[in-house]
């Protein structure tokens, strides 16, 4: 399938060498992407060749495969994932025997265990559990700290994952990170396979990562080329270490190589009264211009810093209600709140104020996303039902997981009793499995029976691997873990709420602004804009916070295609948050 391109557009495409892309929202980022995927697998000239695509999130690299399998793109020479996962089986898992704390083994701690260890050691250490202790290493191989118990704590930290076996995300850039200095030579083998490294939303990219792509490009001596595509302008991931480095940053970690520069300065999203209203939290100095079909649209742009805390579920409930009678679709209007704490009840109320309407909120899944964990991805299979849409996702899904398995049991085939499995072998068990269960079942006994069944089958004693049955135990522990706090109490732990996870929703979205980035909506209700919500109340420094406030609310803003409603709401104890007011707009009614 054929897609069109403008000529910006097409000029990435069909450059060579390496690029960075500086992408307005809306600007077909993404389509923009997929082709140059596409262009360059078709010219790849070898099969040993590969082109990769990183990503942010898993969703945004699913998101990336479906459009090409739409495009009946042959992918069998992409790999495409998070920077995590690429280092997991890039580098480390190949490599793991020249690292002295990864030759005997290793596990990807999951977030809830990650908490309850740093948790126990503040209550030990006699500071607040809500105080930042960072975990992220820098390229000298440090963890650094304001404080020196914090420091304290960090080591302690390291000391016990060490214990453990168990590798953190910050971990697998840092152990990546040092193993390609230690040994350049795996960076020139890397680059000898791939032909291109895509990088989504660079402006979120890590230091660390900065230094393990620039190495392999580095190394490849022109064998690898690398594009980046994003906007500085949406760098709201600046406290996790995102950095939109410069042009002449980015050339010096490839080696002083030459970057072709491209801007996107077309918005096919939003009408022109909405850009120019984001446009007031803008960084950066390209002239977005509505080229869509939304350009002269009718808008509402709306700002209440009137309403108090206790009648906001009403007034929200209340725009959904008008926006769904004047013929917005539900999955057109989008909830956005800064903290995911924020969300818990505003969920549950609609909900329970507006029961003939569906809402889709993704963060209430009693199912944690582990995404790295062996049994989420077997989890995923059994929770998805056989459907022409996702019919190649979960093939490839079924491929992933027969390959782990042979890693983790040391196998170069995992037989059953009819013969190798197969990935379409392994989708009919799945399928034929969960026939006889209802939905009313509890979701973790659902897959717990699964689980046990899908071992006999392949005929793996779970106790003789250690690897698996410690990636066991964490999947089911980080459940139980979820279910456990205070936010999901109450919550339901049917079969089909964990269906729900992976289930294509057409409800109202209820997210954060993180959660909402590159999506879309007709109309866009934000509210909790607050100091100390936006920006979060752990940015000290006083142009940081404005930094920071401004990407988010450009964030907030740039999803609306046609209305935005921005609430300040009274009643937390918190003033509207400064660069909000500041703006001079003429807001309607």
């Amino acid at each position: 399938m054929a897609i069109i391109l403008n000529p910006e557009q097409r000029i990435m495409v069909e450059s060579e060498g390496n690029i960075v892309v500086t992408a307005c929202p809306g600007s077909g980022k993404t389509r923009a992407l997929t082709s140059k995927i596409s262009y360059e697998l078709e010219r790849l000239g070898s099969s040993k060749r590969r082109v990769i695509a990183l990503t942010f999130t898993n969703r945004a690299a699913e998101e990336i495969q479906k459009r090409l399998d739409n495009m009946n793109v042959d992918t069998e020479n992409l790999w495409t994932g998070t920077i995590h996962a690429f280092c997991l089986e890039w580098i480390l898992r190949p490599y793991a025997s020249y690292v002295e704390r990864l030759k005997n083994g290793f596990t990807v701690i999951d977030e809830f265990r990650q908490e309850k260890i740093l948790a126990e050691l503040k209550e030990a250490s006699d500071i607040s559990r809500f105080e930042s202790v960072s975990v992220k290493w820098n390229r000298e191989g440090c963890i650094k700290q304001d404080t020196p118990i914090k420091q304290y704590i960090a080591d302690e930290y390291n000391q016990k994952l060490i214990q453990s076996k168990l590798i953190d995300f910050d971990l697998i850039l840092h152990l990546s990170f040092s193993l390609l200095q230690q040994r350049p030579q795996i960076s020139s083998s890397l680059s000898r396979i791939f032909k291109l490294i895509c990088v989504d939303e660079y402006q979120d990219t890590s230091d660390l990562q900065y230094g393990i792509l620039g190495s392999i490009v580095r190394e490849g001596k022109g064998l690898t080329n690398i594009l980046m595509v994003g906007d500085p302008d949406q760098a709201i991931y600046d406290t996790l270490g995102g950095i939109a480095k410069s042009l002449d940053e980015i050339s010096l970690e490839i080696g002083g190589y030459s970057i072709r520069k491209i801007e996107f300065s077309g918005n096919y999203r939003s009408a022109q009264r909405i850009i120019d209203y984001y446009r007031n939290f803008q960084l950066t100095s390209i002239d977005i211009k509505a080229v869509g079909k939304n350009a002269n649209s009718d808008t509402i742009i709306k700002f209440n810093n009137q309403i108090f805390q206790d009648s906001i579920v009403e007034e929200i409930a209340k725009i959904i209600r008008d926006n769904l009678n004047n013929g917005i679709p539900a999955h057109e209007i989008c909830v956005i709140a800064p903290q995911w704490w924020m969300l818990i009840s505003m969920a549950r109320r609609l909900k329970s104020l507006m029961p003939d309407v569906q809402f889709d909120a993704p963060g209430l899944s009693p199912l944690p996303r582990s995404h790295d964990n062996f049994w989420f991805k077997v989890a995923r299979i059994f929770l998805t039902d056989p459907s022409p849409d996702i019919f190649v996702s979960r093939n490839r899904w079924a491929e992933e997981i027969i390959r782990e398995l042979k890693l983790y049991t040391n196998q170069s085939e995992i037989n059953t009793d009819h013969g190798p499995l197969t990935a379409r072998n392994l989708l009919n068990f799945s399928n034929k499995a969960k026939k006889s269960f209802s939905n009313d079942i509890e979701g973790l006994v659902f897959l717990n029976t699964c689980f046990n069944n899908l071992l006999k089958f392949v005929n793996i004693n779970i106790v003789s691997y250690t690897l698996l049955n410690e990636h066991h135990n964490s999947f089911f522990n980080g459940v139980v873990e979820r279910l456990s706090r205070r936010e999901f109490e109450g919550i339901s732990r049917s079969l089909g709420d964990f269906r729900n996870m992976f289930r294509h929703s057409n409800g109202v979205v209820v997210n954060t602004c993180q959660g909402v980035k590159g999506e879309e909506y007709e109309t866009v209700i934000a509210y909790g804009l607050l100091q100390g919500y936006v920006p979060h109340g752990s940015i000290r420094d006083e142009m940081q916070a404005e930094l920071s406030s401004k990407r988010l609310l450009y964030v907030i803003g740039s999803r609306a295609k046609r209305n935005l409603h921005l609430i300040a709401e009274l009643g937390r104890n918190r003033s509207t948050n400064r660069e909000l007011e500041a703006v001079q707009f003429t807001y309607d009614d």
